[in-house]
């Protein structure tokens, strides 16, 4: 960092994005890797934020690299909900496996949209695609929830 003005904006920055980063990051690879890949994606930012202060999507690419450092480190399927279940609200038993059933896209934003409440708009623009494609990731993945789970929606 050449100023104090550099920490000051990546500090801004890392503010407030750090919290969808690692929402996004443990609905992919859960609690553990997902937590591992935002300290590693934000390490990066910070080490290298006079290339990602001037792209155009900072927390998408930062993302990415996240996603990557994750990946790297193997395919095992994520934990959805930590192994302690009596420290969590009560969830439908069925939902861990049903959300493993659907594809990494799909889980991460439908565990964005409905349990973190972000908008289209944000899940896009983390996710560097359309919020059409967002809608149809969504869309999908709520249908499949709903199989899995043997639910019925009344239209």
């Amino acid at each position: 960092m050449e100023s104090a003005g550099g920490v000051d904006r990546f500090s801004d920055w890392a503010d407030a994005v750090q919290d969808r980063l690692r929402y996004a990051l443990v609905a992919v690879f859960g609690p553990d890797r997902g937590l591992e890949a935002t300290n590693v994606a934000l390490t990066y930012a910070w080490e290298h934020w006079a290339r990602v202060a001037s792209l155009e999507n900072p927390a998408g690419y930062v993302y990415k690299v996240g996603h990557r450092s994750a990946t790297r480190v193997g395919r095992s399927e994520p934990t959805i909900f930590p192994s302690a279940p009596m420290e969590l609200p009560w969830v439908e038993p069925g939902l861990p496996k049903a959300l493993r059933s659907l594809t990494e896209r799909q889980r991460v934003v439908v565990t964005l949209i409905h349990a973190f409440g972000f908008s289209q708009r944000e899940v896009a623009d983390l996710l560097s695609v359309s919020t059409g494609s967002v809608q149809r990731h969504v869309d999908r993945g709520l249908k499949k929830l709903r199989a899995a789970l043997g639910v019925q929606i009344d239209a």
